[in-house]
């Protein structure tokens, strides 16, 4: 029986520290920008075939194993070293020895969609991953100033069944300012103005009630809840479970699960079969939630 792995949705945010600076370069801040910016750190990495960078006093690798169209295929990898113990005339020997394991990264460059492998016995955590491919690519940037996130992408009904069934005491959003999406709603648009009017790239909005009556109308936090669930942001709330005031939920625990058809033999090869191809692109299809990006990505 063939065993297959899941893997974690997210996309990256890419935006700038000091707008100044990409203005005297000549760029632009938009979309189209931002795009560009991120399809040459990849066409860097497939030069260069392998990034690393420092991450929490480990040394981690992005490689570049094979890129199809827009869907690039990459392993992150850490450096680990262990006691080896060998056997000899003289007896057992030990000696410090090194491996890297390793997890599969898929991309497509045009959403800026990343699927992340889950294994536990490598990265108990996959938001570690995240974070590791954040530090590496914000090492590695082209142009200074330049900065990404990576935000996962969820189910906006994840949201909207804790609402309707706990008494909700404090809401955050944590926002990223207008990247992909080109969009005309209230979230974008504000978003578009702070970033104009104070050069924030990042913003957070908190909503409490001490009485847990917060009253949060679908209508009118709607268009944030889609931008988060998007992969644009995170939300976070405290509310009474079983009639305690410590339940925390948050949108960093409830990427997307998906289960892309692939066996370890698959992902050995060298290259990828078109039927690998497809299947990878399909899933990818199915959790994008924005317009633009949405259409037939298996030709």
């Amino acid at each position: 029986m063939d065993e297959y792995t899941d893997y974690y949705g997210f996309r990256g945010n890419i935006s700038f520290v000091d707008q100044m600076s990409i203005f005297s370069l000549g760029l632009k801040n938009n979309s189209e920008t931002k795009n560009k910016i991120f399809r040459e750190f990849f066409s860097n990495l497939k030069e260069s075939n392998m990034l690393q960078s420092e991450y929490q006093r480990r040394i981690y690798y992005l490689i570049y194993i094979q890129d199809y169209g827009d869907v690039y295929h990459c392993q992150l990898a850490r450096r680990r070293q262990y006691d080896k113990f060998e056997m000899t005339p003289d007896g057992v020997i030990g000696k410090k020895d090194q491996d890297y394991p390793y997890v599969n990264i898929f991309i497509e460059l045009e959403s800026q969609k990343f699927f992340i492998q889950s294994n536990t016995k490598i990265y108990e955590n996959y938001n570690t991953c995240k974070d590791v491919i954040q530090n590496i690519m914000n090492n590695n940037f082209q142009y200074k100033d330049t900065y990404i996130t990576l935000n996962p992408i969820i189910k906006e009904e994840d949201f909207w069944h804790i609402i309707e069934n706990e008494e909700v005491f404090n809401l955050q959003f944590m926002l990223c300012t207008p990247n992909m999406f080109d969009a005309e709603d209230d979230a974008n648009n504000l978003l578009r103005d702070i970033e104009k009017n104070t050069n924030a790239n990042h913003v957070n909005m908190q909503f409490s009630n001490s009485e847990g009556r917060l009253n949060l109308n679908k209508e009118g936090i709607n268009s944030f809840i889609k931008y988060i669930s998007a992969g644009a942001g995170k939300w976070k709330l405290k509310a009474r479970r079983n009639g305690r005031r410590n339940a925390v939920y948050s949108s960093e625990r409830r990427s997307r699960k998906i289960q892309i058809k692939l066996t370890q033999d698959d992902l050995n090869k060298k290259e990828l079969s078109i039927e690998c191809i497809s299947k990878i692109k399909e899933e990818f299809f199915k959790i994008e939630t924005i317009d633009r990006f949405k259409g037939d990505k298996s030709e």
